[in-house]
């Protein structure tokens, strides 16, 4: 993907404010439809029901189907609701819903919903008029003191959700269970080796003052600096993959703020690929940083942001582990390591 610039040595926040928006937005309170999309896809990236979209638009009252280039309206705002502090209870299933857009909309994650509701253990289909139990956080539990000795793995449970809730690393849990290591997957029943804890998962990292001078980083979440994983080769289930990226905890619904000023490329719910609803953000000078796994998103694509504005929510939606902000840094998009540039 190439990376648009603009002219200037830098941006003063008057002239961000004030630029003209473009981008092919739609404009407010309506969606142009993309290729490849479908009625409750719109859905759950607008943050309404199927429901809605068919009452504020007379072609879909006899049909779901849509066209590239339409414009639908979209009777409250697309920018997704911000998910309120989720509390033992229920959702009752609408028309349209899908599993991982109830998950968005709720705030937990798709295994907590499925361990919550045995009828969706074999399947993720849902029907109208269910009401699924929500729990009350798909967040790991808080690790208790960790002794050595053994741990049976639970259905759902890959490495680094039994790391995280046991104080360790991956690294740590697979030097005591050295058949794991290569990317193999653990399985329900299988019995782990629990290594005393010497040291803990999440880290602090001390991060500088950067001010707001052009081409200094300001970090997403000010007061959170506890990483949970570190940018590089991690394993899940699916084996060993690299963590384009960091991941920093935080409660449910903290306000990301803009690393740098800069133009909103995505804000929308990126499920396919596992990021939730994310914020991709184009910078002047051809870096672009990604806030992934939010319980919301508040601006727009094609917006312009000044460095320190809030953007999102941290959450858990999409391919997640638990509550926490993924912060990714890229320069003309080349992975680079978010914290050697702080």
């Amino acid at each position: 993907m190439g990376v648009r610039m603009w002219g200037g040595a830098s941006w003063g926040r008057a002239a961000l404010l004030g630029a003209v928006l473009t981008a092919g937005v739609a404009g407010a309170g309506s969606y142009r439809v993309k290729v490849g999309d479908t009625l409750s896809g719109i859905a759950v990236r607008t943050g309404v029901s199927v429901a809605a979209l068919r009452a504020a638009n007379s072609r879909l009252k006899s049909s779901d189907a849509v066209q590239a280039g339409w414009v639908l309206t979209v009777p409250t705002s697309s920018a997704p609701r911000a998910a309120a502090p989720v509390k033992a209870g229920t959702y009752t299933v609408r028309a349209g819903d899908t599993l991982s857009g109830i998950a968005v909309r709720t705030g937990v994650s798709v295994a907590s919903l499925r361990a919550a509701n045995p009828r969706l253990k074999s399947s993720d289909a849902v029907q109208a008029g269910w009401v699924l139990t929500v729990p009350t956080s798909s967040a790991p539990r808080a690790a208790a003191p960790v002794k050595a000795g053994t741990y049976t793995v639970k259905d759902g449970e890959n490495l680094t959700v039994i790391a995280r809730r046991f104080g360790l690393s991956v690294t740590q849990l697979l030097g005591a269970n050295p058949q794991y290591r290569g990317g193999k997957a653990v399985w329900a029943g299988a019995k782990l080796v629990i290594p005393p804890r010497t040291a803990t998962a999440s880290r602090a990292v001390t991060v500088r003052a950067t001010g707001s001078r052009p081409g200094h980083w300001a970090w997403p979440l000010p007061g959170y600096h506890a990483i949970s994983s570190d940018y590089g080769e991690r394993v899940l289930d699916e084996g060993p993959e690299m963590h384009y990226g960091v991941d920093i905890v935080a409660p449910h619904g903290t306000p990301v703020r803009a690393a740098r000023s800069g133009r909103v490329l995505e804000s929308r719910a990126d499920l396919e690929r596992g990021w939730g609803w994310t914020v991709v953000l184009e910078h002047p000078d051809g870096w672009i940083t990604r806030y992934a796994h939010l319980s919301a998103t508040l601006v727009r694509a094609g917006e312009l942001v000044v460095q320190g504005q809030p953007v999102g929510r941290v959450g858990n939606t999409g391919r997640s582990t638990g509550t926490h902000l993924h912060f990714g840094t890229y320069l003309r998009w080349d992975p680079r390591d978010p914290l050697s540039l702080y």
